[in-house]
């Protein structure tokens, strides 16, 4: 009597089962595993930082207390490892983080904000509140995401007494002139808000066209030349770079290419400014200053940018705003109309 294919198939499986298992992932480090101090010392680290984190909570939801915890562990254990990190010591990061938290709580509360003590260039970003709203909604991005990069890359772009805006400033005024004379220039990729490539901005219009976030009256640029006049159009060179960024993320996130819903998860605001700034160091999950104070300047911005503010230095105040009854000096006096 034929035995049929029962017996071959058999074998197969039972080796299988006898296979060990693959091992499981390791379970996370606790927090107190990541800070290398006495044990009264970190008692009160670990205080402050769950004190900070429920402060998060309150003031911006459960999602971004939760990526704010995911960071500062990140950040601990790259200090551990020898990896890239933001700071030299959890003291630092607690520092740093504990004052973003207080920064946000003063914009959520509508109060003056001081930014003085935080790598942070809100005279670039303010007047470009607009641009940056309106072009982080055409992609379906939080607008924090894009504030944030701006705000690195024009804070790194001030550095060294004005040298390396001049310079770079310089450069691209050079390219350009080279890109029309002679159709390429060897030097000076990126440039505007947002430092984007011209040649990342040439890759763009097809996820573009496909948010509904290009206008159809305007032609798209096909020559570097183009490419360079654009991106010195503000909100121009915010759409490319939300538009790069808005691919980066359907690509992280296991999205379809073709995928336009809105992205919300808090995450984003330390994926955003990190790959933007250094794509190898932010897959290889290091942590440096961009990437660090890139997620709490997101956060930040996505309160502040709903407010209107009055810059004075690194200072926001708030704007009051116009209205009957805004300030009366007596109760029985009429409505006064105070700026």
């Amino acid at each position: 009597m034929p035995r049929g294919p029962w017996p071959a198939l058999l074998l197969p499986v039972l080796l299988f089962l006898a296979l060990p298992l693959p091992p499981s992932s390791p379970a996370s480090p606790s927090l107190r595993e990541l800070l290398p101090y006495p044990k009264a010392e970190q008692e009160a680290l670990v205080a402050q930082h769950l004190a900070q984190k429920a402060s998060l909570q309150l003031l911006l939801g459960e999602e971004a207390a939760r990526a704010y915890d995911r960071l500062l562990r990140l950040e601990l254990h790259n200090q551990r490892a020898g990896k890239r990190s933001a700071f030299h010591s959890a003291k630092e990061a607690l520092l740093a983080a504990g004052l973003w938290i207080q920064a946000i709580g003063e914009a959520c509360r509508q109060a003056p904000v001081d930014l003085s003590h935080l790598p942070a260039a809100p005279h670039h970003v303010l007047p470009h509140a607009l641009e940056i709203r309106a072009a982080a909604y055409a992609l379906r991005l939080p607008f924090g995401v894009l504030a944030a990069i701006v705000d690195n890359e024009q804070y790194g772009g001030d550095k060294a007494l004005g040298l390396s805006r001049g310079v770079r400033e310089v450069a691209d005024g050079l390219a350009q002139e080279l890109s029309v004379r002679e159709g390429r220039a060897p030097f000076s990729k990126t440039l505007g808000l947002a430092q984007m490539s011209w040649e990342d901005a040439l890759k763009q219009e097809a996820r573009l066209s496909r948010f509904g976030a290009w206008d159809p009256a305007r032609p798209f640029p096909r020559r570097e030349a183009e490419a360079r006049e654009a991106l010195l159009d503000p909100y121009l060179n915010l759409l490319f770079t939300a538009s790069r960024l808005r691919g980066y993320f359907n690509a992280l996130l296991g999205l379809s290419p073709e995928d336009t819903r809105p992205l919300e998860d808090p995450w984003l605001y330390y994926l955003g400014p990190a790959w933007h700034n250094y794509p190898l160091r932010a897959q290889n999950l290091e942590t440096w200053e961009d990437s660090f104070h890139g997620f709490f300047k997101g956060l930040f911005y996505q309160v502040a940018l709903e407010r209107r503010w009055r810059l004075e230095g690194k200072r926001l105040l708030p704007l009051r705003a116009w209205g009957p009854g805004a300030s009366p000096t007596r109760p029985d006096s009429p409505p006064q109309y105070v700026p």
